[in-house]
């Protein structure tokens, strides 16, 4: 029985030993974590010295490509088509075969216009003798005339003129080089209106809109880049070649552009954005991560020599894709001068006069 309590006596006091051990530790660990929590955070930033530069100035404007040169194609006769050599999206070259109508009719009246026509020059030679002449190379222009009508020979040089035409037109030729668009008819069908549309796709015509105060900054033979919607990183060169002289009722300005179809990627109807831009000197350009807004004012900070952050008030007078060119707000007391330390990274929640890291 003695033997039995000593024992439980020891591992109670070996328990409390080691709980005490444990405690302690979880104490130490405790104190540990507050130091980490209670250590300052640094405002750790990015920076850039400010410059007098140019800024590449950017206007965006919205249109639709056209293509400059276009054409709706149908058949001026009639008659049943037996071939379609092209279809939409390929492409044709100038003088090339289309499509072809059943030209046996055409052929046959040609012939016809033609057997009436050599008829017609015996008539002819007749006449002329009737009047006595038996060279025709002397003939009076008024004897000619009559000689012409009464034999039938001028009414069948026009036939054979008009047959020859009948005939050419059993056949669609492309006018230019381009690609077969919108051709819906089929073989052994009769042409019905449009045959289909011939596009050359090399070149495209962008119309787009600028605001009247904007005209100013575009001008004939500038240069644009055009963007499609859905690779809007992706630009083609143009350039400007009209500018319509009227505003009309929404204070705008219609402009084109004409812009080289380069890679094949563009498409007639396409709905772009057009770029435009123009280099404008000595200007205080920052990055736009440089300005943020406080209190609905942009704010940028610049960084004192000792590294702490300076509040300052600034106006943003234009703006690109990439950068602001700013000015101090002197309304406000604002400064802002060449050489200045300008933060642009860690400026979302800095105070004033808050000490900051370069990092």
């Amino acid at each position: 029985m003695i033997k039995f309590y000593y024992c439980l006596s020891s591992i109670l006091l070996v328990g409390m030993v080691a709980g005490c051990g444990g405690a302690k530790e979880k104490e130490k660990e405790g104190s540990n974590a507050a130091k980490i929590v209670y250590v300052e955070e640094q405002n750790l930033v990015d920076t850039v010295v400010l410059r007098m530069q140019p800024f590449n100035k950017q206007i965006v404007g919205n249109g639709k490509l056209r293509a400059v040169t276009k054409s709706v194609l149908h058949f001026n006769g009639t008659g049943e088509i037996v071939d379609i050599r092209f279809k939409n999206g390929e492409s044709v070259r100038k003088g090339e075969v289309i499509a072809q109508l059943d030209s046996t009719t055409a052929y046959l009246n040609l012939k016809q216009a033609q057997l009436t026509l050599d008829k017609s020059k015996i008539d002819r030679m007749d006449a002329l003798i009737g009047f006595g002449y038996s060279d025709t190379t002397n003939i009076p222009e008024e004897h000619r005339k009559v000689a012409d009508i009464r034999s039938g020979y001028a009414s069948a040089v026009n036939n054979l003129k008009q047959a020859e035409i009948a005939l050419a037109n059993t056949t669609l030729i492309a006018p230019f080089g381009g690609k077969i668009a919108n051709l819906q008819s089929k073989v052994y069908e009769q042409p019905q209106g449009e045959f289909c549309t011939l596009i050359d796709d090399r070149v495209f015509d962008v119309d787009f809109n600028l605001l009247e105060s904007e005209i100013g900054f575009v001008r004939k033979g500038q240069r644009v880049k055009v963007a499609v919607f859905n690779v809007p990183d992706h630009y083609f060169d143009g350039e400007v070649t009209q500018i319509n002289p009227l505003v009309d009722d929404k204070g705008q300005i219609n402009v084109r552009a004409q812009v080289n179809n380069t890679t094949g990627e563009l498409l007639e109807g396409m709905n772009v954005s057009v770029l435009v831009e123009n280099m404008i000197s000595d200007q205080l350009v920052v990055p736009k991560s440089a300005v943020v807004i406080r209190d609905n004012q942009e704010v940028l900070f610049r960084m004192s020599p000792e590294g702490r952050s300076i509040w300052t008030y600034v106006h943003v007078l234009m703006s690109n894709s990439d950068s602001h060119v700013v000015a101090a707000n002197t309304d406000k007391g604002a400064e802002l001068n060449v050489g200045d330390v300008i933060i642009t990274s860690g400026n979302l929640n800095l105070a004033d006069n808050s000490e900051v890291v370069v990092k």
